[in-house]
């Protein structure tokens, strides 16, 4: 992983876009998303009405609500509870050809953008396979009478983007060819990463505090897998706790939140060697992971870690 990194940094350090290539016809999902102090509590994935809810018995299947859900209603001080999440996956061509790229936003703008543009290509029955530019750029937004600068994110073909400017560092103005007229992501891309990783690294200072308390733990060896099977990969997405009976007493367990490499959303059971490697990679991590089943429960027993998304994305 450390070659990627360092490639990258050698491409596109310090520039405002990167070329990159969708090899599927569907590289962007997004849902809605309520989480509290646990993790996620209840989500409903765009296109849907069915909701994915945690209730005491585990997560079941409820009808959403949309826009008349209380949790999507814009509180008087501050967002709604319920959020948008958004992936955008791509590979990097000049990176590598066999790596699987996710950027995560949580952009309202940007989300609903992305998703207008590759719905309304789908209508329209054209593939959006091939090359594009990913880009951001700075622009001034105006907001209860006060002005500040964002960042855009936004999309072009790239044969497109290199006919509109000859130089692609400077501002493209491109108006109807973009996906978007302003998409912004909320603070900077910088900024944003730093207290993701901070957060992380609270994350897994707590859950050694906790799970180390009285007693030794063995924590497993970070393996990295160069060449992983794509349908044993997963992506990690957050965590919580959850509680079940065993030789009739309760006992609390780590759950990992993780999606396929179709989207899917699953949760597993994480054996306690494991929490550390997984917590310590981060959120955005992909893994390659050995799933055992008991009974009605799907429990990782081995992960080797394939490659850490989010934090690589941003030039």
């Amino acid at each position: 992983m450390q070659g990627y990194l360092q490639k990258f940094d050698e491409i596109y350090k310090g520039k405002t876009y990167i070329e990159i290539e969708f090899i599927s016809d569907e590289p962007f999902s997004a849902k809605y998303s309520r989480s509290n102090q646990s993790g996620q509590v209840c989500y409903c994935m765009f296109g849907t009405d069915q909701a994915n809810q945690k209730t005491k018995d585990g997560w079941q299947k409820v009808d959403c609500l949309g826009q008349e859900c209380q949790y999507r209603q814009k509180k008087e001080n501050g967002p709604s509870d319920c959020k948008k999440v958004g992936w955008l996956k791509f590979l990097i061509p000049k990176i590598a050809t066999d790596r699987i790229w996710l950027m995560k936003t949580t952009s309202t703008q940007a989300i609903d953008s992305l998703n207008e543009y590759f719905s309304l290509q789908k209508a329209q029955g054209n593939s959006v396979k091939g090359r594009y530019i990913l880009f951001l750029k700075q622009v001034e937004n105006s907001k209860d009478g006060k002005t500040f600068n964002n960042y855009i994110v936004d999309i072009m073909k790239k044969e497109d983007f290199y006919s509109v400017t000859k130089n692609p560092e400077i501002e493209v103005n491109r108006q109807e060819q973009s996906t978007a007229n302003v998409q912004t992501v909320n603070n900077s891309v910088e900024n944003t990463q730093k207290q993701e990783n901070k957060k992380t690294q609270e994350k897994v200072k707590e859950t050694k505090n906790k799970t180390t308390k009285g007693k030794t733990k063995t924590t497993k060896k970070i393996i990295i897998e160069e060449n992983p099977d794509v349908d044993k990969c997963y992506y990690f997405t957050g965590h919580h706790t959850e509680t079940f009976n065993k030789d009739g007493k309760p006992k609390e367990y780590f759950i990992g939140e993780f999606y396929d490499m179709t989207d899917k959303p699953i949760n597993f059971i994480v054996k306690p060697e494991l929490i550390d490697t997984i917590l310590e990679c981060g959120i955005g991590s992909v893994f390659e992971a050995e799933i055992q089943e008991f009974k009605d429960k799907k429990i990782i027993s081995e992960v080797k870690f394939v490659q850490n998304n989010e934090k690589n994305i941003a030039a």
